[in-house]
């Protein structure tokens, strides 16, 4: 083997260590970890979502309702007195 080579398989072998030498190698490994976490939580919950029945308490369903109960009842306070 040459010189180069072996210069060459050395720097190849310090690339592949994480970077946990320093505070910004260990900032970078928490980082990573966070957004790790974050895509799991996102993608388990996006399934638990996906495959639970809808309740019918939702936004939608009050939009729904909304007109019913505006125009049930059409007194004003002063006649509420």
């Amino acid at each position: 083997m040459s010189s180069a080579e072996i210069a060459d398989n050395k720097w190849e072998l310090q690339a592949t260590k994480p970077p946990v030498g320093n505070a910004s190698g260990v900032m970078q490994l928490i980082m990573m970890g966070g957004f790790i976490f974050m895509f799991g939580w996102l993608l388990v919950n996006s399934v638990i979502g996906a495959v639970t029945p809808k309740k019918g308490d939702g936004l939608a369903d009050q939009y729904k309702n909304m007109g019913a109960e505006g125009s049930a009842k059409t007194e004003t306070p002063a006649e509420a007195e």
